[in-house]
């Protein structure tokens, strides 16, 4: 097998599971894009969850997800509330109006994986998430060549 044959695989599945999910984001007419959808779930899953935390976990600069924050505060999908435990930073929270869209975001999800997932067996898909586990630990455990 070339090494290209896995690897646009793996691109054709990513591209087409984001379309996938970007086309019921439209149908929703949610206001967000996708990248506003994840910093809502990263909120909702971690608490409390900071900026820095967020641009840890999707590797971006503050300012990127400054920006992003900004979008979702002025939409009142999140609020910023101070930080008991530094000062420095503040602490994020879902509002109602933003818990009822990652609501509506989990069906999706589960609509979207059920779709995906049809006709796999379970040990295929413990044998897939192990595959990208090793795979995403080892790219990120090598600086990239010269």
């Amino acid at each position: 097998m070339s090494t290209q044959q896995p690897l646009d695989s793996l691109f054709h599945l990513a591209h087409t599971l984001k379309r996938k999910i970007h086309d019921h984001l439209e149908v929703m007419d949610l206001g967000i894009a996708p990248m506003h959808v994840r910093v809502l779930k990263i909120i909702n899953a971690k608490t409390p969850c900071t900026a820095i935390d967020i641009a840890n976990f999707l590797d971006r600069d503050k300012a990127q997800v400054t920006r992003l924050l900004n979008t979702l505060i002025a939409q009142e999908l999140i609020i910023k509330q101070p930080n008991p435990e530094d000062k420095r930073s503040q602490c994020l929270s879902i509002t109602d109006a933003g818990k009822e869209i990652t609501g509506q975001l989990t069906e999706v999800n589960k609509r979207i994986f059920e779709q995906m997932a049809a006709g796999v067996s379970e040990q295929q898909l413990e044998s897939f998430m192990a595959v990208t586990d090793k795979m995403m630990h080892n790219l990120a455990a090598q600086a990239p060549k010269s």
